[in-house]
């Protein structure tokens, strides 16, 4: 049974509400249970409870800690790659937290390091937040990271035809702002509580050494090379084309990027979500690696909450704010004399931002009609997915 399915059957969902967050999840990608919690439309218990009965598993949830001691013994592209982190050790066996299990990757990890691994699964987000932490790993930023609640998640439905509005919490402000951000984007694990120590073994048993986490170097598979991704320019009327027979979200940005390089020298899509824009994908110099490194917040006066606002398309330098500087510096330093932000709208609302510049010292394009034209096909794309998508679900 699917999550989706098995949280409506224990009454902690509504058909409403599922389908809401399969809406959002087109947006926005991630799991389901991402987008559950991003919405408030579940508890984190309910949804890690619920995980576990679909999975047959053990489940945590929370802000969790994990043992120092433990994070030498996975190799950085080994937990980037599986998004698997050692947690603790319990009962002479290493408990490693996951999002989904792979029976298959227990057992290489039980066989590489000499002793049981127990999977554990917790909910994605938790898992990005380990991996950002612990292991330097880059991940998709989302609202629930600075615990933001997006307007959709101010809404709840009573009975049909009756809609509900709870207040939202109380605007960020860029310093507290800075602050959430350095703790999502931190290097290097949190402060952690001391390592839980072991379960004494039983009188009868054949005492020797105490049990020690293995500090003897592990032989680890090379990381293979990143897959070949075709970033060639496309014209305009190539990209309306590909936008017809599109699959996935990914793919769309894909494209639209695509078609921004014939055009400008560095592009940026950003996601929209409550007070918050947030990274997802780019191509040019220096964008493409540090795309989901952005975060802007939108409570704060800019050209980003200008476009958001009047839902209208911006063109000019970038003034000279902490903000700005910080945006600019996280894209390599390079500052243009001007920039192009273009909205990208679901259903009235500004869900993504394109952001388009010619590099340092230049001027951006000023050929806005192709790029007004390409966001709001984007729209229309994203539409006919959601669509398609709850087609799937109520079959």
């Amino acid at each position: 049974m699917r999550i989706g399915e098995l949280l409506i059957q224990q009454g902690h969902l509504s058909q409403d509400g599922l389908e809401e967050a399969l809406d959002w999840q087109v947006l926005y990608g991630g799991r389901l249970g991402t987008n559950l919690l991003e919405l408030r439309l579940v508890k984190e218990e309910q949804l890690a409870r619920g995980l576990g009965k679909q999975l047959g598993c053990e489940v945590t949830w929370g802000d969790l800690q994990v043992d120092p001691a433990l994070i030498p013994l996975f190799p950085k592209h080994v937990a980037d790659r599986d998004e698997m982190v050692p947690w603790k050790m319990e009962k002479r066996r290493l408990k490693v937290v996951c999002s989904e299990i792979h029976p298959e990757k227990m057992d290489q990890l039980s066989h590489k390091l000499g002793r049981a691994c127990v999977p554990v699964v917790a909910p994605e987000f938790r898992i990005f937040q380990l991996l950002r932490a612990n292991f330097g790993a880059t991940r998709q930023m989302r609202a629930l990271d600075f615990g933001i609640v997006p307007e959709e998640g101010r809404r709840r439905k009573k009975k049909a035809g009756e809609t509900t509005f709870v207040p939202g919490p109380e605007l960020i402000d860029e310093t507290a702002f800075n602050q959430l951000y350095s703790q999502v984007v931190q290097r290097g694990a949190a402060a952690a509580p001391a390592p839980e120590k072991l379960e004494a073994l039983p009188e009868e048993a054949i005492l020797g050494e105490p049990e020690r986490i293995p500090t003897a170097p592990v032989e680890w598979e090379e990381p293979p090379p990143p897959p070949e991704v075709d970033d060639a320019p496309i014209d305009f009327k190539e990209a309306l084309q590909l936008l017809d027979g599109v699959s996935d979200r990914d793919a769309i940005a894909h494209i639209v990027l695509r078609a921004t390089m014939s055009r400008a020298k560095r592009a940026l899509l950003l996601q929209v979500q409550g007070e918050v824009a947030l990274g997802w994908d780019g191509l040019g110099e220096g964008v493409k690696q540090a795309a989901q490194m952005v975060a802007i917040p939108l409570a704060a006066p800019s050209a980003f909450q200008l476009v958001v606002k009047t839902r209208s398309h911006f063109l000019g330098p970038l003034q000279k704010t902490q903000l700005n500087i910080r945006f600019l510096a996280q894209l390599g330093k390079k500052v243009p004399k001007s920039s192009m932000i273009v909205p990208i709208l679901h259903r009235g609302r500004v869900t993504h931002l394109l952001y388009l510049d010619n590099g340092h010292k230049q001027q951006a394009p000023t050929e806005v009609g192709e790029m007004l034209i390409l966001c709001q096909r984007i729209g229309q794309t994203v539409e006919a997915l959601i669509t398609k998508k709850r087609s799937i679900a109520r079959a």
